[in-house]
């Protein structure tokens, strides 16, 4: 999105100070302002410069870019680039900055989204030299304030609401210039707030509201920085030498949606005491990773037929890592996610077993696959998605069950697999073996027969199907399953073809 970009853009170019370490210009510090702005696609005019003696005054200073959809563009008005004698310059810039989004629509309708860019008592110090640049820099506050719609269909006063908050931003950035140039980051943020509402005086639409807050955020990152197009795709990105890779952590986590409407309300509730994030790009690929801890989620509202439900969950987690450049040779992918420590509202038990028949323990999913595949298409690019090949971006390869683990009112049903794909015919014909155990199967069926949620004849079927395609393990009600597809199509159960 050209307004995320342009604002990382603000924030990373608003970062800054450190020790010196060698006497440092404010026309050196403006010079690298200049080139890490055309590096990322963006265009920067200016009414004039003005030496003061002690450095330099850049004055009636425009950032933006223009994108088939429309353009960009934030006037930052005069920056200040201050000698300080000891050989490190400090930036100030306007408390507040306007920023301009110009969109076109489909149908050629155009409109033009504003909002107005707080920072009062920003702090932003350079160090070092002009190939090896320190930032230093302390955001008391960066606030998202005045926001506003213009198009054709959208009335004067409508009624919309956007506000966004940070508290107490620090960190520093290094940049080293060289064949291409390299930073690192390190930041800290006490607090985020976003508030999102849309209020309907006829009360024909309803009422729509959003209200998100974080606590104690903490990141590092490093990268390169490479030639950058707004409508670029990521492997384009990477292939022009951009990548990136950090981690970061959260505090305390809360988010709140509420629906007003005609049909009735709904509300939804989550909270997470801390998490994790990680990952990056770079010519390997795009690597991304979440952990969340204690969180709990609530639903309710007229538009469901309960009480408002809640959910928590000890741990969740999510893993992903894809190839992004195109190549004719196979690359790896991976996918896993896993919810552990999961407890349902006892409204729900008393539903389906008031009796309590059934364990009440925790449950617990865990998923980890992987496997390769030839992408022969950059399908995150922009002139694919608009004109996308009825042929399939590329080709499966192999795919593996690295760990496949269910455990739910006392059964559990664990797992792992590992498959390759013949793709010189018209449909891949799969070839593998995956391995199945299942624990405490029949008792858990056996006890919803004894509450009449199954009845005796379909437990009776599932009991045969299990004969089927299982065998007896080495521990009480356990079961064992082998199956195996072979290249010809058929399939085998326990060394037993069934297909």
């Amino acid at each position: 999105m050209p307004l995320i970009r342009t604002l990382t853009l603000t924030s990373v170019l608003a970062l800054s100070a450190g020790p010196a370490l060698a006497d440092l210009t404010a026309a050196e510090v403006w010079e690298e302002w200049q080139s890490t702005i055309e590096s990322y696609g963006m265009d920067a005019t200016f009414d004039r410069t003005s030496n003061t003696g002690s450095g330099i005054d850049i004055i009636g200073l425009s950032m933006g870019s223009s994108l088939p959809e429309g353009d960009v563009s934030f006037d930052v008005g005069t920056i200040n680039f201050i000698e300080n004698g000891d050989g490190s310059v400090t930036i100030s810039m306007a408390d507040e900055v306007p920023l301009v989004a110009n969109f076109k629509g489909d149908d050629g309708e155009e409109g033009t989204v504003t909002v107005t860019l707080n920072q009062p008592g920003a702090s932003i110090t350079a160090s070092g030299s002009a190939d090896e640049l320190r930032y230093v820099f302390d955001y008391p506050l960066i606030e998202i304030s005045d926001f506003d719609i213009e198009a054709e269909d959208v009335p004067q006063d409508l009624p919309v609401d956007l506000a966004f908050v940070m508290r107490a931003l620090k960190g520093s950035m290094d940049v080293t210039k060289g064949d291409i140039v390299s930073y690192t980051t390190e930041s800290a943020i006490d607090a985020i707030g976003i508030a999102f509402s849309f209020f309907d005086p006829s009360g024909e639409e309803g009422n729509f509201a959003f209200d998100l807050s974080m606590n104690d955020l903490r990141q590092s990152s490093s990268g390169t920085i490479g030639q950058v197009e707004m409508d670029m795709s990521l492997g384009q990105m990477v292939q022009g030498g951009t990548t990136q890779q950090g981690s970061g952590t959260h505090g305390s986590v809360a988010y709140n949606i509420n629906v007003d409407s005609p049909d009735g309300s709904f509300q939804f509730a989550a909270t997470a005491a801390s998490g994790e994030i990680w990952g990056g790009y770079s010519e390997t690929g795009l690597a991304y990773g979440t952990l969340t801890n204690d969180a709990a989620m609530t639903i309710g509202g007229s538009t469901i037929p309960f009480p408002p439900l809640t959910f928590t969950m000890a741990q969740t987690s999510a893993e992903l890592s894809m190839p992004i450049i195109p190549s004719e040779d196979p690359q790896d992918f991976a996918l896993g996610f896993s919810i552990l420590g999961m407890e349902i509202d006892d409204m729900i038990w008393a539903m389906i077993d008031a009796g309590g028949a059934l364990p009440r323990d925790p449950i617990n999913f865990v998923f980890k696959g992987s496997g390769s595949g030839v992408m022969s298409e950059d399908f995150m690019a922009p002139n694919y998605l608009e004109n996308p090949s009825p042929e399939v971006p590329g080709t499966l390869e192999s795919v593996n069950v690295d760990e496949l683990k269910l455990t739910i009112a006392g059964a559990e049903l664990t797992g792992d697999g590992s498959f390759t794909f013949d793709n010189s015919t018209e449909m891949p014909v799969p070839a593998g073996i995956a391995n199945l155990m299942l624990t405490g199967g029949n008792g858990l069926l056996d006890k919803l027969v004894g509450m009449g949620l199954v009845p005796e004849e379909q437990a009776m079927g599932a009991r045969m199907m299990l004969g089927l395609f299982a065998r007896p393990g080495a521990g009480e009600d356990t079961l064992e399953s082998t199956i195996e597809l072979k290249e010809d199509g058929s399939v085998l159960a326990n060394g037993q073809r069934i297909r």
